[in-house]
């Protein structure tokens, strides 16, 4: 069974820059691939990769419709590990492996493919009339 250690050396021989929050809390940032504070958790039995991408718009707010629309054609078509998430403090790029037979590949996959949305699908959301202005913290 692979443990907290594991991930940790798993990130490192990625090349991976990081910091070791302790309790199996790491959070990468990594500017050249569009991170900035993914936050990754053990919480055995899984891995838990959070990037937090922008403020949830307000009921009624003009374009939130249209935003939450972008996001899920999005999680259809453009990510294939990870999905845009909706949560009561943001809108989240989320993803979870199984920590027992985790490998260095798949823990690298999906930090690079949530670099992949935060680089190349996030400028098109957020240039939308809810996402411009609205905290795009996972870019910040």
């Amino acid at each position: 069974m692979r443990t907290i250690e594991d991930v940790e050396r798993f990130l490192r021989s990625g090349s991976i820059p990081f910091q070791d929050l302790g309790d199996g809390m790491f959070v990468v940032g990594d500017e050249a691939s569009g991170l900035r504070n993914l936050a990754i958790k053990v919480e055995s039995p899984v891995v838990v990769f959070r990037l937090r991408v922008m403020d949830v718009p307000e009921p009624g707010a003009p374009g939130r419709e249209a935003l939450f629309e972008r996001l899920l054609k999005i999680n259809g078509t453009g990510l294939l590990h990870s999905a845009f998430c909706l949560y009561p403090d943001g809108i989240f790029l989320t993803a979870a492996l199984p920590l027992d037979n985790l490998d260095a590949n798949e823990l690298q996959a999906v930090v690079d493919d949530i670099g992949m949305a935060a680089s190349q699908h996030l400028p098109a959301v957020l240039s939308g009339p809810v996402g411009s202005g609205n905290g795009a913290a996972g870019r910040e």
